[in-house]
């Protein structure tokens, strides 16, 4: 079995690069000249938080590829007080997709088709708050508004691209030692300085990052026993300022066990490297591996290492898929042999970036409709271990998932998902309330986010 998890992860990262490129968004055009979207291939961010002057820094060196003559697009909140493509200081533009469905930046130097280096500097304000003995900064992100992955915080590229991104991170000044929480490797090269490398199949939605300084968390550290022969390092922690003892976190562990054990005989192993759960009280948001949430959004939330964060979606249009699977496991996998009504859930503008919230409520119900269709073929969790299988770390788009399912199952459903999944024109927004009644991805505020540092 350990084998088998070793030939998974090396196929699958080989195609990392053809499937970036046929997944990109298309070009288009601009008062400039036409916007193009790239390949990342590798991403160096230098990040440096100051004591003493209380300000945070990032520098990135981006390696990429352009596939036709244009405008690099590439996006970050902040605004960049540096760019350079190729050594050259050039601008950035921050401007509209065609539809108004979300704002990007768009490179104001036209590129070649070809290799290029794209150089960054921005400032980090978001979730960063300086203490008297250090700093709490944390890269937490969610799908329910747009441009809230990485590129909240860092310079950045989008769900479709696969990156080998690191970080080299320094603490100026602090008077204690830093503790970093991530799903990366961590080698400690200095006092308070570090790198931080991650896989090549991360995307801007996959990074878990969170720091404190020492003394600041309760934690607990255990290590499960993966049915591949691997034993899986998993930390489970929380904020002493929010949680009195670490006695409540052995609940979490049992939890997690036992939802590991689920998910591996339905699934397959593990496929990320660790586990590594926030105790924040509140459902939250699924990383590679990791997660902040609450006791109950547990199994939830380690759903979306199989789903979301191992079969990944590759736009906004997409991201409904795992939610909708995620609920349909949540509410037990019940089958039905029919489904009223309809929803837009792959149908919105070209360039959406946020997850249809219809996915918890109708996704649900949709997902229960496909597996009564395919009920003798075992239903429709068969179908979702073949996709652990064999497009593992592999974004994909809606049409490819029920192409897919035509084809590994022999009955068509293609017709299903453009009736049921692709009608009305319905925005993003509109099954909020049934999902934060569920208590499940509950949207955040800003303050919210900064009082769970």
């Amino acid at each position: 079995m350990k084998f088998f998890f070793l030939t998974v992860m090396m196929s699958g990262l080989a195609m990392a690069g053809n499937n970036d490129l046929s997944h990109r968004p298309k070009s288009f055009s601009t008062r400039a000249g036409k916007a193009v979207f790239a390949d990342f291939t590798e991403a160096q961010y230098t990040i440096s938080y100051d004591m003493n002057t209380k300000l945070a820094t990032a520098h990135a060196e981006i390696d990429l590829t352009v596939v036709e003559d244009g405008l690099i697009v590439f996006d970050s909140v902040q605004d960049p007080t540096m760019i350079k493509l190729d050594g050259a200081i050039v601008t950035a533009t921050a401007q509209k997709t065609p539809n108004n469905e979300t704002t990007v930046r768009v490179l104001d130097a036209s590129a070649a088709a070809g290799s290029h280096k794209l150089s960054v500097d921005v400032p980090l304000k978001e979730l960063v708050e300086f203490t008297a003995d250090g700093v709490k900064s944390a890269f937490w992100t969610s799908d329910l508004d747009e441009r809230n992955f990485m590129e909240r915080y860092l310079p950045a590229s989008f769900e479709y691209d696969q990156v080998k991104m690191s970080f080299d991170i320094t603490f100026v000044g602090a008077k204690t030692t830093q503790v970093i929480y991530t799903n990366g490797i961590v080698k400690e090269k200095g006092r308070n300085a570090y790198t931080i490398s991650y896989p090549k199949h991360f995307n801007a939605s996959s990074i878990f990052f969170h720091t404190v300084p020492q003394g600041q968390t309760n934690e607990i550290k255990a290590s499960y026993r993966s049915i591949d022969g691997r034993d899986i390092p998993v930390t489970i922690y929380s904020s002493k300022s929010l949680w009195s003892g670490a006695g409540g976190l052995d609940r979490f562990k049992t939890k997690s066990f036992e939802v590991f054990n689920e998910l591996e005989k339905d699934y397959g192993a593990w496929p990320h490297e660790q586990l590594i759960i926030y105790n924040a009280g509140m459902g939250g948001m699924e990383y590679c591996g990791a997660t902040m949430t609450d006791y109950s959004a547990v199994g939830h939330e380690m759903f979306h290492s199989y789903f979301a964060r191992g079969v990944m979606p590759a736009n906004g249009n997409s991201g409904w898929l795992d939610e909708a699977l995620a609920s349909w496991r949540d509410n037990a996998y019940p089958r039905s042999e029919s489904l009223s009504g309809s929803s837009s859930m792959s149908s919105h503008p070209y360039y959406t970036r946020i997850t249809d919230d219809a996915a918890y409520s109708f996704g649900a119900r949709f997902m229960s409709y496909l597996d009564g269709k395919l009920a003798s073929k075992g239903g429709l969790k068969p179908f979702m271990r073949y996709m652990v299988d064999k497009r593992i770390f592999s974004p994909l788009f809606v049409e490819e998932f029920a192409k897919e399912m035509s084809t590994q199952t022999g009955i068509s459903v293609e017709a299903d998902f453009k009736k049921y999944t692709y009608g009305g024109q319905a925005t993003p927004q509109k099954s909020v309330n049934s999902r934060r009644a569920a208590g499940i991805h509950r949207k955040m505020s800003l303050k919210e986010l900064r009082n769970l540092l």
